[in-house]
């Protein structure tokens, strides 16, 4: 048997102070976690997330010390994406020669103790760098669990290497919190953006061959 309220106000009084301790619980935990990380693994990117009327619009960079090219052939080796990119659980080119590049991907948003599962399929096009060409990667969701979901990387000349930015319009369907919900956005793509940086410095000193050339598509 539920328990009764004295009268509709005092019960609408404790939903709202029981959902103002949920969200202070959840952004502690959130805030903790950020803190709890090693500082190696703390952001070196630099990331934004607005929250407005249920679409997120995300703006973030990167410094990474190797030439655009490198930098390029890092972010477009989209099979091995999983291998260093956190939350994302698979990533597969499913289009044929010829055809418009399309990308299948599923990864997990926000920690993995309030994370959701995210599937989306992407159409891409490439731009790789050149001299006096800046380097792009343009895409658009049409299918998963995305209403909607479009933006590009963009990989520019720096005097220390390269720079990379990224932005993108998210609208999910299903519901994220406005103010917990941007701040685990932005910390998992500082983090993702940090780990795109290290994976790119560590194939430049192992000499991969994956990190100094651009590898045709199948």
């Amino acid at each position: 048997m539920l328990p009764a309220f004295p009268d509709a106000g005092a019960a609408l009084g404790g939903r709202a102070r029981l959902q103002g301790v949920t969200g202070g619980i959840l952004l502690a935990l959130v805030v903790a976690f950020a803190m709890l990380l090693p500082a190696d693994a703390r952001a070196q990117a630099e990331a934004s997330v607005d929250h407005v009327s249920g679409v997120l619009y995300v703006t973030a960079s990167v410094l990474a010390g190797a030439p655009p090219a490198a930098c390029y052939a890092v972010l477009t080796d989209f099979e091995r994406l999983p291998e260093f990119v956190p939350g994302m659980r698979s990533s597969r080119v499913i289009s044929r020669p010829g055809e418009m590049l399309r990308v299948e991907q599923v990864g997990v948003a926000g920690p993995a103790l309030f994370g959701i599962t995210v599937r989306t399929t992407l159409g891409v096009t490439l731009t790789p760098p050149s001299p006096g060409i800046d380097g792009r990667i343009d895409f658009g969701a049409f299918g998963g669990n995305l209403r909607q979901m479009y933006g590009a990387w963009q990989i520019r000349d720096d005097r220390s290497g390269c720079r990379i930015d990224y932005q993108a319009t998210i609208e999910p369907d299903f519901p994220v919190p406005p103010l917990v919900g941007t701040l685990m956005m932005r910390t998992q793509v500082e983090s993702q953006l940090d780990a795109i940086a290290r994976e790119i410095a560590r194939r430049l000193t192992a000499g991969d061959s994956a990190a100094v050339e651009t590898r045709p598509l199948r």
